[in-house]
């Protein structure tokens, strides 16, 4: 019987250990065993051996004969998670044996993550990538993605003839994951201070023609982490900072700090490469791999500080990337991958499979109103497309008709699909996201000694815990169930089919089992669809108690509190380390001046310009710029609509509610 209940293995808190040809390799708790991700993503192969690539430019014919390209497509396949090969196998014992492992015990597995997302970037005078696939959650980024995209004319002319020439073709495909490690109870405060910043990248940036400091992703990595070393970046461990026994591993904290803040702060500090004409790819690797990105304070008076408090709670999902340019990735395409047809005659109908962890097959039928007969074609486990080449007069008038039946690993009932569109409205590109049709949340279990967990190995002998799990919704006849044994800051990931037109249904969680010798049962609960992570807390001699976001928690249990609140990743603090005064901004800016005189900001107006709205964790913020240069963060009630202050940047005053948390109204002064 297939199971929907899956083990991740955490990095351990010894962190990275170096690299392997593509690969990057960290420790595990486990004896002999060393995970592995690789740097950058491949081009994915058919079973031809073929690279997944396929190109169409659509062609006409002038009043005089000629023919002119007018516009195209492109489809790509790439394969986030390439097998660990024996070059890299040779290299990584080589490395790991001169840190006192023994290479012929090594084992090497891949590393567990989660919530990737995908980004095909294109210069727009060159095309725009499918919406359907951009920024989007592709599950586990364990297989192939695909990106569409539509090419202008002058993007159709690049593709073109860079497949027949071998020449450049500008653009990168970003994409960005978590993964899974193991941090002690701890936090700090990173501090960017803007203008040092400013100083070190206009040195070690390229100049643009129009007053911007851009460059590859890589030499802004290398520049960030001479920052951090010089005191430009600067991480202020909260409280007692490191327990004794975990000194060791400083600089590896250091290191984990400065990377989340930096992918926090990064879109505060620089702008992505089509806001850089005339920009040319760099080489891959970094940050964001080939991409080219510009500091977006063209004067060091733009420069402003910016404070980022993190906390980490146990095991923690940490965020990283893997990226690569266009031009490396297709650098040697075959001309078998370009299609070169009229457009008033033919246009290609694309369907996309991509690939999830759970799934066995796709069974896919396509139809159109005009122009093809039908097609079944079938995709495994590996995802895949199918291109078609349909004739009509008025192509987009065309309806393009996809029945989907996903078959997933475990015995789930097959999951049916139905999508139909004109062309006109993109129907000439189906996309199957298997993963988006698979519900997934993490469930930690974690051994408590009040406000603190306790790190593994935790349990005593005779501990253990059975974690059941089940699904049901208005597409199954009847729920999925599962159990498995857990481990104290080991998760089991819990995954689930959803119903692919949308209907909600319910997830429930449950636990029992012999804790300090004592037999404990924690009683079924619903798991909100909003939480990526609920956790089960033990405590010895005590109760298991079963944790979500809509667990009623007193007031003193801060424990539980940070745990939803994190949803099993860093928490970003709105205030300053223990003990400290809170700071006025988390993401930007030095604390402000424009106080007034009452210490708790009762009867507090701050005046200044807005910058814009802040939305997400932990609710919707207004930006403003004060008056000396400064800028604030405002906190605001997430039942209002604070739309108008999304765009257009105006004067306000901003009177802050009495406990000076939130605003209470915001006046926009009038002139004439």
């Amino acid at each position: 019987m297939g199971t929907f209940l899956t083990e991740n293995v955490p990095v351990s808190l010894a962190g990275t250990l170096g690299s392997a040809g593509n690969f990057r390799l960290f420790a595990c708790d486990q004896p002999d065993v060393v995970l592995y991700v690789a740097k950058t993503p491949t081009l994915m192969l058919d079973r031809d051996g073929q690279p997944a690539v396929a190109v169409t430019t659509y062609t006409t014919q002038a009043a005089d004969g000629s023919v002119k390209v007018t516009s195209g497509a492109a489809t790509i396949g790439v394969n986030t998670a390439p097998p660990l090969d024996q070059a890299a196998i040779d290299e990584a014992k080589a490395r790991l044996g001169q840190l006192g492992y023994d290479p012929a015990k090594l084992r090497f597995l891949p590393l567990t993550t989660q919530k990737g997302k995908a980004r095909l970037n294109l210069a727009t005078v060159a095309g725009e990538p499918d919406r359907a696939h951009n920024e989007r959650d592709v599950g586990n980024p364990g297989g192939s993605l695909s990106f569409l995209a539509s090419l202008t004319e002058v993007g159709a002319l690049e593709w073109s003839q860079g497949i027949k020439q071998h020449t450049r073709i500008t653009g990168d495909i970003t994409i960005q994951f978590d993964y899974l490690r193991r941090v002690p109870d701890m936090g700090a405060t990173v501090r960017v201070h803007g203008q040092r910043v400013f100083d070190h990248f206009s040195a070690a940036l390229q100049a643009s023609y129009n007053g911007f400091f851009y460059g590859g992703s890589a030499k802004i990595e290398a520049a960030w982490d001479e920052l951090s070393r010089n005191g430009g970046v600067e991480v202020v461990f909260q409280g007692q900072g490191l327990p004794p026994e975990l000194e060791k591993y400083r600089q590896e904290m250091v290191t984990t700090f400065t990377k989340q803040a930096t992918a926090i702060l990064f879109d505060q500090i620089f702008a992505p490469m089509p806001q850089v004409a005339p920009a040319e790819p760099d080489k891959s690797g970094g940050i964001f791999g080939g991409a080219n990105f510009a500091l977006k304070w063209q004067k060091k008076t733009d420069a402003i500080d910016l404070v980022q408090d993190i906390q980490f709670r146990g095991t923690t999902w940490l965020t990283e990337t893997m990226d690569v340019s266009l031009a490396a990735l297709l650098g040697d395409l075959p001309q078998s991958c370009l299609t070169e047809i009229p457009a008033q005659q033919a246009f290609d109908s694309v369907v996309v499979v991509d690939a999830d962890p759970m799934l066995s097959n796709a069974a896919v039928s396509m139809t159109w109103s005009e122009g093809r007969s039908p097609v079944a074609p079938v995709f495994g486990s590996e995802g895949g497309q199918q291109r078609y080449t349909v004739v009509s007069t008025n192509p987009n008038a065309v309806t393009v008709t996809c029945n989907t039946n996903i078959n997933y690993k475990p015995r789930w009932p097959v999951v049916v699909h139905r999508q139909s569109r004109p062309v006109s409205d993109r129907g000439n590109s189906m996309v199957i996201k298997s993963a988006a049709s698979v519900g997934r949340q993490d469930i930690f279990l974690f051994i408590r000694e009040g406000n603190r967990i306790l790190m593994p190995p935790a349990n005593i002998s005779g501990d253990y815990l059975v974690l059941n799990v089940s699904y049901e919704g208005p597409h199954l006849p009847v729920p999925v169930r599962d159990s498995a044994h857990i481990d104290a800051g080991a998760p089991v990931e819990f995954a689930y089919p959803l119903d692919p037109d949308g209907r909600p249904g319910i997830a429930k969680f449950s636990a029992f089992g012999v804790i300090g010798g004592q037999l404990k049962r924690a009683g079924e609960q619903v798991i909100p669809q909003t939480d990526s992570a609920v956790f089960i807390l033990a405590t010895r001699g005590g109760d298991i108690q079963l944790v979500t976001s809509e667990t009623i928690l007193g007031e003193s249990d801060n424990l539980a509190a940070d745990l939803v609140r994190g949803q099993g990743r860093p928490v970003v603090l709105s205030g300053g380390p223990a003990g400290s005064p809170a700071p006025e901004t988390t993401r930007a800016g030095r604390n402000g001046s424009n106080r007034g005189p009452s210490s708790n900001g009762q009867g507090r107006v701050i005046s200044g310009r807005t910058i814009g709205i802040e939305y997400g964790s932990p609710g919707p913020a207004l930006w403003l710029r004060l008056p000396d240069g400064t800028s604030q963060r405002i906190g605001l009630r997430s039942s209002e609509n604070w739309s108008a202050f999304e765009h257009d940047s105006r004067d306000v005053k901003v009177y802050m509610e009495p406990a000076g948390e939130f605003a209470e109204r915001i006046y926009t002064p009038l002139t004439v």
